[in-house]
């Protein structure tokens, strides 16, 4: 099945039958797949005769956990912080398709040192496959020590002019906005204001469009480190930027990337540093983990070796988002930060 996007997870559980009832991992509960919308979601369960909604947003989340981190035990619970009917339809749903398995674990507390056996998890494999519509168990070995944090999305929605060419399709376009939205929230943790290319600020985002959150910035007009209208210019349609909240320092230019490409953002930051080349901040593209090769050989084209990029895999913006949700961190400054981006310029 090789790397689980939103459109295969949503493919895989619509063929599932509608006939049938399935029996909860726990074995509390039962539910049936009433209906499944192509390509993206949402999908709808039964139980008890009521529906259930499973979002878009929630499945495109089980989607990118699942490929950042095949054949490695996830808790539904954990990963959207919190529990329900609404998980234990979803974790039912998935557990009956091929490729997903149900396992134990054994976790490390984080505060006592014990090993305790842990709550049933599951699995994504993509090499292995059970046949449809039955639940099939996983041996784990391993002991889990790290923190596994819950991220969850509110929702989000687009218009055919936040669409741009760049995406070829929703999915793209949707991860690129949560990436967006995570940086916004580490870069309030951090104390700074974000800057949000001009092209996605109308995207809305919990109802409200991104540049109307908190620490987001509206308008380049009164930043006092952006001097004159060419650099305001080369600015304005970079995905990210933070600056301090003086206005007068940038932490940080940052450019997402994803499938179609690395070297868009490259060229906008680039741009920018011809306009600025006394400024002194970190130029970082954040993109997956099966990108970091292209980025690295990229990174060290001569156009682009000025700007000394480093790099930063969406698994970790996702973790220290999540983190951030989780226990609210405040007070951190940006040599926090630091210590996750990858220096990847090669000296010679």
């Amino acid at each position: 099945m090789g790397e689980l996007t939103l459109q295969k997870l949503v493919v895989e559980i619509n063929r599932l039958p509608r006939d049938i009832t399935f029996q909860s991992v726990g074995k509390k509960s039962q539910y049936r797949l009433h209906d499944v919308v192509l390509p993206n979601g949402p999908i709808f369960v039964e139980r008890n005769n009521k529906i259930a909604r499973i979002s878009t947003n929630q499945l495109a989340t089980i989607a990118l956990a699942c490929s950042n981190r095949p054949n490695y035990p996830l808790h539904v619970d954990r990963l959207f912080s919190a529990g329900g009917n609404t998980r234990s339809a979803l974790e039912t749903i998935i557990a009956n398709t091929a490729n997903f398995f149900v396992c134990k674990v054994q976790r490390i507390d984080n505060y006592t040192g014990e090993i305790k056996s842990e709550q049933r998890h599951f699995m994504y494999c993509p090499d292995e496959i059970h046949p449809i519509g039955e639940i099939h168990y996983k041996e784990y070995d391993s002991i889990i020590s790290e923190v596994e944090v819950g991220v969850e999305f509110g929702e989000i929605s687009f218009s055919n002019t936040t669409l741009a060419d760049e995406f070829n399709n929703i999915e793209i376009k949707r991860t690129h906005t949560q990436i967006q939205i995570a940086l916004i929230e580490i870069g309030n943790a951090l104390n700074f204001n974000t800057w949000i290319a001009k092209n996605d600020q109308s995207i809305e985002y919990n109802n409200s469009p991104l540049k109307n959150h908190d620490g987001v910035i509206q308008t380049l007009d009164h930043v006092e480190i952006l001097f004159n209208n060419n650099i305001k210019q080369a600015a304005e349609y970079v995905d990210c930027i933070w600056f301090t909240k003086d206005g007068k320092h940038i932490p940080a230019v940052i450019e997402i990337e994803h499938s179609t490409g690395v070297t868009s953002g490259m060229t906008r930051m680039s741009k920018l540093h011809s306009e600025m080349p006394s400024m002194r901040t970190q130029y970082v593209i954040v993109a997956p983990n099966v990108l970091r090769n292209k980025v690295v050989t990229e990174a060290n084209q001569n156009i682009f070796s000025s700007i000394s990029v480093g790099y930063m895999p969406y698994s970790t913006i996702r973790e220290l988002y999540g983190l951030i949700q989780k226990y609210h961190i405040q007070g951190i400054n940006h040599k926090f930060i630091e210590s996750f981006i990858e220096p990847i310029i090669v000296e010679l």
